[in-house]
């Protein structure tokens, strides 16, 4: 058995996207879940008059180190009781677009959840 479960949800309102991807595999006694989220919004924007004044916003940002940071975090989890092993990693960060006369600051969060479980006898 196999189920894939695909969401992209976008909300203007918030300029926010959150894209999902959930897949169940079940085989030979054992069942894999992965999921797999993307979340994406606009932190802030601003307006440039120029290329001169673009280069001159860049190089103040370059300054100061930790706009530029990622933070990644892995975590494993297993469960003698339920006999589950889990898996997550999640990555959070941002980058800058420009688009016109506007730069807008993105901030994006990655994440995956693997689990591994035996599956449940139906006898």
């Amino acid at each position: 058995m196999r189920e894939l479960i695909f969401k992209n949800l976008t909300t203007p309102a918030s300029k926010k996207r959150d894209i999902s991807v959930e897949e169940t595999v079940e085989r030979n006694g054992l069942v894999s879940s992965t999921k797999k989220r993307s979340i994406y919004f606009i932190r802030g924007a601003h307006h440039i008059e120029s290329k001169g004044e673009l280069k001159k916003w860049i190089d103040k940002r370059s300054k100061n180190p930790d706009l530029n940071k990622k933070f990644f975090h892995i975590l494993r989890d297993y469960s003698d009781k339920n006999k589950q092993d889990k898996l997550i990693c999640k990555m959070r960060g941002s980058f800058y677009v420009v688009s016109g006369e506007s730069v807008y600051n993105i901030v994006f969060v990655h994440a995956i959840k693997i689990s591994y479980r035996q599956a449940r006898d139906t006898n």
